[in-house]
């Protein structure tokens, strides 16, 4: 769960952005910042925001596989040859 007290106006963000940046990659926890009292954008460091594209990386790969898994079950497959002999004749490979 994100820190609700490390929340910021972006008002007060831009105008002292260096320290807020050197805050943020020192403890690693995420900063919300306000516009209006409402939170408008989140800043996460940047081995945070490494760690949460691999991990929707995997996501996507897990979800992929599993339609594939699916869809050999429901017999919704073609042999392989086939697959490449109908893309040799349509492209020219």
């Amino acid at each position: 769960m994100t820190n609700l007290t490390n929340s910021y106006s972006l008002t007060d963000f831009q105008r002292n952005a260096r320290s807020h940046i050197e805050g943020l990659n020192q403890t690693r926890e995420p900063l919300l910042l306000t516009v209006n009292g409402k939170v408008q954008a989140v800043l996460v460091d940047p081995l945070t925001f490494q760690a949460l594209e691999e991990q929707q990386e995997k996501e996507r790969f897990l979800m992929a596989l599993r339609e594939g898994l699916k869809d050999a079950d429901e017999g919704r497959t073609r042999p392989a040859a086939e697959v490449y002999a109908e893309m040799k004749a349509k492209y020219g490979l």
